[in-house]
């Protein structure tokens, strides 16, 4: 079996999350569709500000969390098989699978170090000093495969990662235009034909994980409510300790990439 094919075998893992995150897109488009949270305004009595408001909040629903672990785990899993082919590469394939063999991710630097040679042993040393290079724990250079690593050994003992909403972004725009709208004097030509502009600005307070009666914007005292005025929600993962209300599509694509570019970085270790 020469590079390509062990390489080949090792992506089927990989084009398996591939599909999951199609799938984890659509039905989250699916949620968000259907409008699952419902904004309203109110008046503050002492102040004459125009509140809106959440006045209803629909639960996330289980399976986008199900998918995640499904991603997750195909990821964890390409990277054991990568490891599992450079085994077999450095033994010339004649002691067939090794149980004990491992992408090793660790929480520590010297927790790494003392549980490398276990899981690399039979590989050849250009491939072990390849691993080592990454820095797969946390505080190295590849923190980011131990938070991966971590969120999928969750999802093995219990729900993965709590995955909810959040406020992603306001769009202040035509809020901002009609405000410039109603500033011109009433014979102003063309007054009425300026456009409405989108101008969407992130919150500093995400509100994780939404519920009925959050505030997301206070208007000015008197405004009149504006039906144009747009919010956008978001699905994220929140594991305290561990990712904290990050957009879930992006991380798991992000996660994705990570574990490809490795894939591929390996390469000519796999002739």
């Amino acid at each position: 079996m020469d590079a390509d094919q062990r390489l080949k075998l090792v992506r089927r893992k990989i084009e398996r999350a591939d599909e999951h995150i199609a799938n984890l897109k659509n039905v989250i488009k699916w949620f968000l569709d259907s409008k699952p949270y419902k904004i309203g305004t109110r008046r503050n009595p002492e102040t004459r500000q125009l509140v809106y408001y959440l006045t209803s909040v629909a639960g996330t629903p289980h399976s986008f969390a199900a998918i995640t672990g499904d991603i997750l785990m195909n990821l964890r899993s390409a990277l054991d098989h990568l490891a599992q082919s450079l085994y077999l590469v450095g033994t010339g394939g004649q002691d067939g699978f090794r149980d004990k063999t491992a992408f090793l991710i660790s929480p520590s630097a010297k927790d790494f170090e003392s549980g490398l040679p276990r899981k690399v042993e039979g590989m050849r040393q250009e491939a072990i000093d390849a691993i080592r290079a990454l820095q797969p724990y946390k505080g190295g250079n590849g923190e980011d495969l131990w938070t991966f690593h971590r969120l999928n050994n969750i999802d093995k003992h219990r729900m993965i990662v709590t995955v909810g909403a959040s406020f992603r972004s306001l769009n202040l725009g035509p809020m901002m235009m009609k405000m410039v709208r109603d500033g011109l004097p009433a014979d102003w030509p063309g007054k009425h034909d300026i456009p409405d502009l989108d101008l969407f600005l992130r919150p500093a307070d995400t509100m994780f994980p939404l519920k009925q009666g959050d505030e997301l914007f206070i208007d000015a005292a008197d405004a009149e409510p504006n039906e144009k005025t747009e919010f956008r929600f978001e699905i994220v993962i929140h594991e305290p300790g561990v990712l904290e209300g990050q957009p879930i599509l992006e991380t798991l694509i992000g996660f994705r990439d990570r574990v490809s570019n490795i894939v591929d970085a390996f390469r000519p270790l796999l002739g």
